[in-house]
């Protein structure tokens, strides 16, 4: 990657802005911390965490989540961000997904303790009754395709709709529904057959093939908001807007902010949405840097998120994936389990649907599943996030840019967040990447021809039947 020269000064003496105070730039502001560098945090709102934090509801006064985030074991590098920022111990591990028909019933994959990957969750796939014994062996071919064929092979089928290659090895739709749906569209929050195969098979070469934790399930046992408490670096501002980012040359070199104040930087490292990126860089610098022309490409997805409260319990386990809609994932929100979180991704159709009319249609659906319950739904409350991630879609790695500079473009300028060549889709562990990624491009330019840090956590090892199997 090429390396844009800041100038000769320590590290310690440089100051780095970041621009954006959700996980990428959390990221990138841990990492540059821990590297000594100086570093100031700007955020507009009230608190870190962007999409993945949580909001005060004024009606009521309680702390609720924008939308339910899971993470998984496989995700290294956002486990390594947790651990930088003291929260790990927020997080609860789960090794059993439940899955829940139209009418309740209850079906779950889990592993058999002191199995290698892939043969951990065999067992349970094999007695997974909500598929037929014809789809069930159409899956395992499935997945031994996708174990065989390695990071290479997905590398060559980035181009590639997932829905015409779960066509060529016959995957039923009833299979599609029942098996990929709940894992793709809350993963890549786009459907199933849309998706790039790339990233379809990333995921379950990461979470299911490659290593026996990269499936166990984390649901943080806290608001989101409490998990960036601890902040990041000294220097946080909290309700702070970026007005104008400034230039001098063909060289970012600082930030004005809404008060008027300018604030000068050796670099800046913008870590929000691609959106905000377009409107900051004016039109004949991003002329002369590549990394903006394929941005206006990237398609934006919703992602609908509803808080359920019920007169009594009504769901026992931590979460449900729902083989039927509209709601496609259920989680617990208290000990009781009177208060949940419905999620629809890649929700497009639903983003301008009034919401007492989405309401109506998510009790029908949650009568029927708790129907013995008796439960009544006494209060909800939606939240869209119009554009919350990028869609995977086959062609779309070409649109994403690298976090440096390349020769001749605005040097010491950075970016960070979800939508960067992380390679990885739009989740959480994607966007911890970017910022490190930024980091480490960050300290490469401060010390050209030196040792700059690494931050990237590697992906889990995979364990020998995989490396054994796959080619």
């Amino acid at each position: 990657m090429p390396i844009t020269v800041l100038h000769s000064e320590p590290v310690a003496s440089r100051r780095v802005i970041v621009v954006g105070g959700g996980l990428a730039g959390i990221a990138a502001a841990a990492a540059l911390d821990d590297a000594g560098v100086s570093v100031t945090l700007l955020e507009s709102r009230r608190e870190l965490g962007g999409r993945a934090s949580s909001f005060l509801d004024a009606s009521t006064g309680e702390l609720l989540d924008n939308c339910q985030h899971v993470l998984l074991g496989c995700c290294t590098n956002l486990l390594d961000l947790y651990r930088r920022l003291g929260v790990s111990e927020k997080i609860g591990w789960h090794r059993t997904v439940h899955y829940l028909d139209a009418d309740g019933r209850e079906y779950n994959l889990w592993a058999v303790n002191g199995l290698p990957s892939p043969f951990h969750l065999g067992f349970s796939m094999a007695l997974f009754s909500a598929l037929s014994p014809v789809d069930r062996m159409a899956m395992a071919r499935a997945m031994f395709a996708i174990m065989r064929m390695g990071r290479s092979g997905r590398e060559k089928l980035e181009g590639v709709a997932f829905g015409q290659w779960l066509k060529e090895l016959r995957q039923s739709d009833r299979l599609i529904q029942r098996f990929y749906d709940p894992v793709l569209i809350s993963a890549l929050n786009e459907e199933t057959r849309r998706v790039s195969c790339k990233y379809a098979v990333q995921v379950f070469q990461d979470a299911m093939l490659a290593n026996r934790r990269g499936y166990v399930v984390g649901l943080p046992d806290c608001p989101l908001e409490q998990l960036y408490a601890n902040r990041p670096c000294a220097d946080v501002r909290l309700n702070t807007r970026v007005d104008e980012i400034l230039f001098s040359g063909h060289r970012a070199s600082g930030v004005k902010l809404a008060t008027g104040e300018a604030l000068a930087a050796d670099a800046v490292v913008l870590a929000t949405n691609h959106h905000a990126v377009m409107r900051w860089i004016p039109e004949h610098l991003r002329a002369i840097d590549y990394r903006f022309a394929g941005l206006v490409n990237l398609e934006s997805v919703p992602i609908l998120g509803v808080h359920l409260w019920f007169d009594r319990p009504v769901l026992k386990k931590s979460h449900a994936a729902l083989f039927e809609g509209p709601l496609q994932w259920l989680f617990r929100k208290d000990a009781q389990g009177r208060v949940l979180h419905g999620v629809i991704s890649a929700a497009r159709s639903w983003s301008a649907t009034p919401h007492a009319q989405a309401v109506e249609e998510f009790q029908t659906q949650l009568n029927r599943l708790f129907s013995r319950s008796g439960a009544k739904l006494v209060r909800s409350r939606i939240v869209v996030e119009k554009r919350a991630t990028f869609s995977p879609l086959p062609g779309s790695d070409a649109w994403r840019p690298p976090a440096a500079p390349p020769d001749g473009g605005i040097a010491d300028l950075f970016l960070a967040g979800d939508y960067t060549r992380t390679d990885w889709p739009a989740t959480m562990e994607g966007a911890v990447r970017s910022g490190y990624l930024a980091a480490e491009g960050v300290l490469r330019a401060m010390a050209p021809g030196g040792a700059a840090p690494k931050f990237l956590v590697p992906d889990m090892p995979p364990e020998w039947p995989a490396r054994l199997l796959a080619r």
